[in-house]
């Protein structure tokens, strides 16, 4: 019997509402910076894999999620070729830093609200678990969203991030009601944080991405109609099985 669903947000629920590169790139003109938004944006992805790396979960332990992102805001931009002095900036960092933590900078994903308000009519359990900073719970109230949620779980929160069990088994703990892993289920777009993650700490798991076929293929999995779609409306159908997809891996 299914009784909590959980869900990642960053590419699940929502996107950017425009590349990062392209809102960078606007920022930085309003401080006279003059950058490539398609330099921005490649760099962007660089810049974001390194600090994720070196300095985890968003600065939690560390130098908080103002000052992880002024460095990435800084080497983002010099990797993109854009000279700046540090000053000007770190004044861009704070603009972006304001910039991201508004609704404005993100959109819903189509089929985000229909699945939400099915979800919510079967009286699940529904959480938010996101590799996410501080911002998520005013963003996703920003986004008309919040309401569906009986807890948001972040990386940052708990200092650690998907596909470390902690996470899942933090999400069990706040549900309440003694949910069982195989009662639970856990819908994502990454293969390794969302769908393989969930599915080691012994839950059932759905994998929401257009580029479903690819990702099996460079993971050795094969593509599974019951638990793989290339939309959020494709899953709807689906909730109404509550049993366990079988193990996919080859």
């Amino acid at each position: 019997m299914l009784r909590l669903v959980t869900l990642d947000v960053t590419n699940t629920l929502l996107k950017f509402s425009r590349p990062p590169g392209e809102q960078y790139a606007a920022i930085g003109q309003l401080y006279g910076l003059n950058a490539n938004p398609k330099k921005l944006s490649e760099a962007f992805r660089i810049i974001f894999k390194k600090h994720e790396k070196e300095v985890p979960f968003y600065g939690a332990s560390s130098i908080g999620w103002q000052n992880w992102w002024l460095n990435v805001v800084a080497d983002t931009f010099r990797k993109a070729d854009c000279p700046a002095d540090d000053d000007t900036l770190k004044k861009v960092g704070y603009h972006l830093n304001k910039h991201f933590s508004h609704g404005g900078a993100y959109e819903l994903i189509d089929g985000s609200i229909p699945l939400l308000t099915r979800l919510q009519s079967k009286s699940l359990k529904i959480g938010a678990v996101s590799n996410f900073d501080e911002r998520l719970d005013s963003i996703l109230i920003q986004l008309g969203i919040k309401h569906y949620f009986d807890f948001v779980l972040t990386s940052y929160s708990l200092n650690c991030a998907k596909p470390d069990p902690k996470i899942f088994n933090k999400a069990l703990e706040l549900a309440g009601n003694k949910i069982k892993p195989s009662e639970a289920l856990h819908i994502g777009d990454d293969i390794h944080c969302d769908y393989l993650g969930a599915r080691e700490c012994g839950w059932q798991s759905i994998l929401v991405s257009k580029n479903v076929r690819d990702l099996c293929q460079e993971n050795g999995l094969k593509p599974d109609a019951s638990s793989m779609f290339i939309s959020l409306r494709e899953v709807l159908p689906i909730l109404d099985d509550s049993t366990v997809p079988k193990d996919i891996r080859t």
